[in-house]
């Protein structure tokens, strides 16, 4: 019969058990690395919930943004404003030009009496 050597056997299977428990850690390493824990997911909800948010607030803005015809409503309507002051102020021109006439004439009236 032949000796088994013990101590080659030993030190063949320590190099097996090591060998084994790197690779499980390497496995470990490697499953966990790409591995989203419940706080990242709870972040990014975090996140997603805030841009939703935004992107609310941004779609409501454009909603209520006045458009191309309702700009040249307005600046038609502006248009028709300004002539009509500008009447107003023809008119009252005229009207302050007859007061300052009537003014002089009751000044030169007075006088005369």
């Amino acid at each position: 019969m032949e000796l088994i050597d013990w101590t080659g056997a030993r030190f063949f299977f320590e190099v097996l058990k090591n060998a084994f428990l790197l690779g499980v850690g390497v496995y470990v390493w490697w499953t966990n690395r790409n591995r989203a824990t419940s706080a990242a997911i709870r972040e990014v909800h975090l996140r997603l919930d805030e841009v939703d948010r935004h992107v609310s607030r941004l779609e409501q803005t454009l909603d209520n943004r006045p458009g191309y015809g309702e700009i040249d409503k307005l600046r038609a309507e502006m248009a028709e404003m300004n002539r009509g002051m500008a009447q107003v102020s023809a008119q009252l021109q005229s009207t302050t030009s007859l007061l300052n006439r009537l003014h002089e004439y009751m000044l030169q009236e007075r006088g005369n009496r």
